[in-house]
């Protein structure tokens, strides 16, 4: 199977809430890097989904325009969207739901080792998403 066809799996599994099968192509070890956030492996992965779906249940992502694979890596743009029906989990609390919808593109680059996503890099505008919602960025780190 080819690279971008295991990202359109990935997203056809994450749009469904179906996060085992999104973990599973996700490395123990893997690197995933955000513009909110960075962290370790598909179970921090999976937290991290869990609270953007407890705050915009209806977040779906649509592979879209460009997909440049290679040997090992795989870059291509991706279209999220979403309304804000539940709170967002920020580490200074909980932003509450503004009742507002986001339509952000963003960009991905993934690293693959023995068919699992070892790195995994998102780049979107945070300030884009968070004024989308109606709401203040948080201070960066």
């Amino acid at each position: 199977m080819s690279l971008l066809a295991q990202a359109k799996q990935f997203f056809t599994a994450l749009n469904a809430h179906e996060l085992d099968e999104v973990v599973a192509a996700i490395a123990p070890s893997a690197n995933i890097h955000t513009p909110i956030g960075s962290f370790t492996g598909g179970e921090a992965y999976r937290e991290w989904m869990l609270m953007h779906f407890r705050a915009i249940p209806d977040f779906t992502h649509e592979i879209r325009g460009m997909a440049v694979e290679s040997d090992r890596t795989l870059a291509f743009e991706l279209h999220a969207t979403g309304t804000m029906t539940g709170p967002l989990a920020m580490p200074s609390g909980d932003l509450p739901p503004t009742g507002r919808s986001i339509d952000i593109s963003a960009s991905d680059f993934w690293r693959f080792e023995d068919g699992l996503i070892v790195e995994y890099h998102l780049y979107f505008d945070r300030f884009d998403f968070f004024g989308q919602l109606g709401l203040t960025p948080p201070a960066e780190d």
